[in-house]
């Protein structure tokens, strides 16, 4: 009975109002691409639904397609089973790095029977770095960890092999390895009407380098650990009451 309790406690916690709250890029998102036809590319997918901002435009918004991207083999089977509609989605269990196979490691589930105060997204860490997991956890966490050598990607190749002609919303979620992705998009074909990522793990000298690659087309708000650039072809209405309720991101 406890244990029922505390998962529709998590589950109500992790359901932030998205789409109603203006401090959410889901919100601006919607108010942008609500009703039309857009197509969405996501790395780093997790399981597509848990704290995922995207989940609740894509049930609002069933003309919306994804590629979803997500490397973690039994986090991809829960994306298979959040997303099944195979006309909607296309989903993709590889690494986005350099092209070349590469180890990727993450937590066993196992671990939270033996450290029940683990957070609850332990599961859903995932990385390149076996020392970002044990730098995020700690080193108890350490007989837990498990890896694979997956398939490797570069961004080209990716849109490329799943046929992506455009890109209206990409979000980014990749433990550190946000801007080594981000600076694979080519803005000359590609110019999303919104672009998240994380920088919460980049070095200084990666956010400048998101920045000056990104400045010129977009304007770069600080939502939470996230930056969310928004391209500056919107209208211009639309643009001044986003900046009302965002914060200017500033490295």
């Amino acid at each position: 009975m406890l244990r029922t309790l505390l998962a529709r406690w998590k589950r109500k916690l992790l359901q932030k109002p998205f789409l109603q709250d203006p401090k959410y890029p889901a919100y601006w998102i919607d108010q942008v691409l609500g009703g039309k036809a857009a197509q969405v590319v996501q790395i780093g997918s997790n399981d597509g639904k848990t704290g995922d901002l995207l989940y609740a435009l894509f049930q609002k918004n069933t003309q919306w397609q994804g590629l979803l991207v997500e490397p973690i083999p039994y986090l991809f089977e829960r994306l298979r089973a959040n997303y099944p509609d195979g006309k909607r989605f296309q989903l993709v269990q590889a690494a986005i790095n350099t092209g070349q196979p590469q180890p990727f490691y993450w937590v066993d589930p196992q671990a939270k029977s033996v450290f029940p105060d683990l957070p609850y997204w332990f599961d859903q860490l995932g990385s390149f770095s076996e020392d970002h997991i044990r730098t995020e956890l700690g080193e108890r966490i350490e007989p837990f960890v498990r890896s694979q050598i997956l398939e490797g990607l570069t961004l080209p190749d990716l849109l490329e092999r799943y046929a992506i002609e455009r890109i209206d919303v990409l979000h980014i979620d990749a433990e550190g390895y946000d801007w080594k992705i981000l600076q694979q998009l080519d803005l000359q074909r590609f110019q999303p009407f919104f672009i998240l990522f994380e920088y919460s793990h980049l070095s200084a000298q990666a956010r400048k380098a998101s920045q000056v690659m990104l400045g010129q087309q977009y304007l770069l708000y600080n939502v939470g650990i996230d930056i969310l650039a928004v391209h500056r072809a919107l209208p211009a209405a639309m643009l001044q009451q986003l900046g009302q309720h965002l914060q200017p991101f500033v490295s």
